[in-house]
């Protein structure tokens, strides 16, 4: 009976350790779903860190709790690569400098580098045709400082007419882009505007005054006619400015009709024939004519420019023989004088004589010192500025001083060697 009972004990001894053995058993088991669905949840976490700015990431990897946390920290290197794309932006401003954009916005606009390049374009204009260069051309004569010499700013004057009265279609597109201009040199446009002979010069006037408030009382006065068109300007009163400006007109258009109007004042020039210039020859009351000496140089600058642009342009030499037929012998005979020295290319020794005459005429109506020294150099650089006429047409060794100097006496002691 004994035996029994520990036969029966040990027989439940093996039971209960079986069963710890399956419930064990159980238990192991069990935790592989578990760890599935905590698999499942690992993903968002694994994003989370570059979703967050790279940048505080750095500075604090210690919080990392797992080694598998700590694998992000390799991310941010790609994200630290990210700003080295707008790195060109960045270094661009080094190549362009403020100093070269400064330099560049200070060239005068459409590639007129130089007062020679202007000039030359200026010369051949009417060998290429092109209107819409002419606003960048005035930009650049501005920029030069043409317009702000009496004398150069009226041959510019008529070329921009010229330009406006040949292009009778574009006028106002033109002029709208030739401003803005200072309130002193928008004179040029306005006269040039007036001096084009266009039918809507007045119309035009009108409705680019608002762009120019403090030129009004210019504008009034050619409204009112109280101040002259081109054609009609009086070259005996300070005539030689109007005579660069008839000039200018020819070499923007090639048309006949301001260059018969400087023949005009072939009438107060000096002849080949005359042994000594005698003014009675010329008009009487010599003392008593207070333009006398206006007449004189726009004489001997009308002289001059149209025997040195025939030199150049030799279908001018056509127009002078047609013309000696129908004008006075006052005009025809000064005008033989030019026909001979353009065809043989000898207008130095007219511009010559006429400095010459310019001199006597100072001498003879000046009857004080100051006056002396004002009637000369009036005279002197009346004439002289005739380099900038001349250049129209190439003759740059007298242009080059004028422009670049901005001084119209070198044009003057050139005149006088």
């Amino acid at each position: 009976m004994r035996n029994v009972a520990l036969l029966a004990l040990a027989v439940g001894c093996v039971f209960s350790a079986a069963s710890a053995c399956l419930a064990e058993s159980s238990t192991l088991g069990s935790p592989p779903p578990r760890s599935t669905s905590v698999a499942k949840q690992a993903p968002p976490q694994m994003l989370a860190p570059p979703q967050a700015p790279a940048v505080p990431s750095e500075p604090n990897p210690a919080p990392s709790p797992s080694p598998s946390a700590s694998q992000p920290a390799p991310m941010p290197q790609p994200a630290a690569l990210a700003p080295q794309p707008p790195a060109p932006s960045f270094a661009f401003p080094a190549v362009d400098s403020p100093d070269d954009t400064a330099q560049r916005q200070a060239q005068p606009p459409g590639g007129f580098g130089t007062p020679e390049q202007l000039m030359d374009w200026v010369s051949n204009y009417r060998k290429h045709r092109n209107p819409s260069r002419v606003p960048a051309a005035v930009k650049a004569m501005n920029t030069y400082g043409l317009f702000g010499d009496e004398e150069k700013a009226w041959f510019c004057t008529g070329f921009i007419a010229g330009v406006l009265g040949s292009n009778p279609k574009d006028g106002a597109s033109l002029i709208a882009r030739m401003l803005p201009l200072p309130d002193k040199e928008q004179g040029v446009i306005i006269r040039a505007i007036v001096y084009s002979g266009r039918p809507d010069w007045r119309e035009l006037l009108e409705k680019f005054s608002p762009r120019m408030p403090l030129r009004r009382p210019l504008i009034d006065d050619f409204l009112s006619g109280k101040r002259p068109t081109l054609m009609d300007l009086q070259l005996d009163h300070g005539g030689s400015p109007g005579i660069y400006a008839l000039w200018g007109y020819y070499v923007a258009t090639g048309q006949h009709e301001p260059v018969v109007r400087i023949m005009d004042a072939l009438r107060w020039s000096k002849r080949k024939s005359d042994s000594a210039f005698s003014f009675r020859k010329i008009f009487s009351g010599w003392g008593h004519d207070p333009s006398a000496l206006d007449k004189v140089t726009a004489g001997g600058t009308a002289k001059w420019t149209l025997a040195s642009y025939a030199e150049r342009d030799r279908e001018l030499i056509k127009l002078y023989r047609a013309e000696y037929e129908r004008q006075p012998e006052e005009v025809s005979q000064p005008l033989k004088d030019v026909i001979e020295a353009a065809e043989i290319f000898e207008s130095e020794g007219i511009r010559k004589d006429q400095f010459g005459a310019i001199e006597d005429a100072q001498r003879r109506q000046m009857t004080n010192e100051a006056g002396m020294t004002k009637g000369a150099t009036a005279g002197s650089i009346a004439i002289a500025t005739g380099c900038v006429a001349a250049t129209a047409l190439g003759q740059a060794y007298i242009a080059v001083p004028c422009v670049l100097g901005g001084a119209l006496y070198t044009g003057a002691v050139k005149l006088a060697q």
